[in-house]
């Protein structure tokens, strides 16, 4: 394996806090899908959209706190927790377990994320 699936892991996570579609994009190997609560199996596109949406609520992008990141061969489990400011005035606050699985190049074949549906719904749905 020539990359490092720990360190992959939180790059992705740094575009997302960015809310960079295009540099998230770019992390995803072709047919790769994406598991969220509620929302089930999505492609990388599936995601980008709902990340869109939640541009416009977000003072600036998601604020991550990682807690961890482990490897083992190549997979990546982060876990980590979000403080994002909302441009209402209150915030998006959540814990997550990601787990990613990459293919040889270092590209993500599967992404699932574990939370608590219930607080991003509150955030960007009411």
């Amino acid at each position: 394996m020539t990359f490092d699936p720990r360190a992959t892991a939180l790059a992705y996570l740094e575009a997302i806090r960015r809310l960079d579609l295009e540099a998230m994009r770019a992390f995803y190997a072709p047919g790769a899908r994406v598991w969220l609560p509620g929302q089930g199996w999505l492609d990388p596109a599936g995601l980008a959209a709902l990340l869109e949406g939640a541009r416009s609520l977000l003072v600036d992008g998601i604020c991550f706190a990682h807690e961890g990141a482990f490897a083992c061969g190549n997979r990546a489990v982060v876990l980590t927790t979000c403080d994002s400011p909302l441009r209402n005035g209150r915030s998006y606050v959540n814990q997550f377990c990601f787990v990613f699985t990459f293919d040889e190049s270092g590209k993500i074949t599967e992404l699932r994320e574990y939370t608590d549906s219930v607080p991003a719904v509150g955030a960007f749905h009411s």
